[in-house]
Order: C-alpha cells, then structure tokens, then sequence
C-alpha cells in the first residue's frame, strides 16, 4: 500500500478546504482505533482515489472531531474544491465496511 499523507487541524484548512482543487478523499483516522488499522488493510485492496489524505485526530482535542462532527471513526469525507459534498461514517464496533468503500468508488466515479 502506498503511503497516504497525514494531515492535521493546523494544516487542514490549508490543504483541504483553502487550496486544493477537485475531488479529494480524507479519511478522519486515529492512531489508537482498532478498526482504522483494519480499515486500512481493506482499503488497499478495494480503493479506487488517488487524492487521498488522512487527518489525524489521535488528539481527542482535535478541533476537526468538532469542526465535522465526527462521532466514530474511521469516518470518509469527499471534498469538491474545497467544500465537502459526501461523507461515510464509521459504524460502531464495525468502521468502514467494504460496501461503503465501494460506495465511495461509485460516487466519485459518477461525479
């Protein structure tokens, strides 16, 4: 698997919402969760993205879990020049499934 950049609340706004333009990925991981580990090991065998960054909200601080409510990850977000137009959460005591990764390869594919 290739490695995907890491992004942080410091740099987020910069990289993600301020600057970049067309379609990217971000997936909202955290170091000490189990399923993003196994998100990761299904992601490599069934993504379809090139743009793709993690924001890391290890820090449970992190002004991005309130910035986009994220309540469970790993949580998929896609942006579109900036403004998020999709997202998938993670389901407790599960993550990200394989079908929602796929659903993610579908929406972009028809964007």
């Amino acid at each position: 698997m290739k490695s995907i950049p890491r992004i942080s609340q410091d740099n987020f706004d910069s990289q993600i919402l301020l600057s970049h333009k067309g379609k990217t990925v971000v997936i909202f991981s955290a170091d000490w969760c189990p399923y993003c580990v196994s998100f990761f090991n299904n992601w490599s065998e069934y993504a379809r993205v090139d743009e793709v960054y993690i924001a890391d909200i290890t820090d449970v601080d992190s002004e991005l879990w309130d910035s986009f409510r994220i309540e469970v990850v790993p949580t998929m977000a896609v942006f579109e020049n900036g403004v998020l137009v999709k997202r998938w959460d993670g389901q407790l005591q599960k993550g990200l499934t394989i079908d929602q990764i796929d659903s993610v390869n579908n929406f972009l594919a028809n964007l």
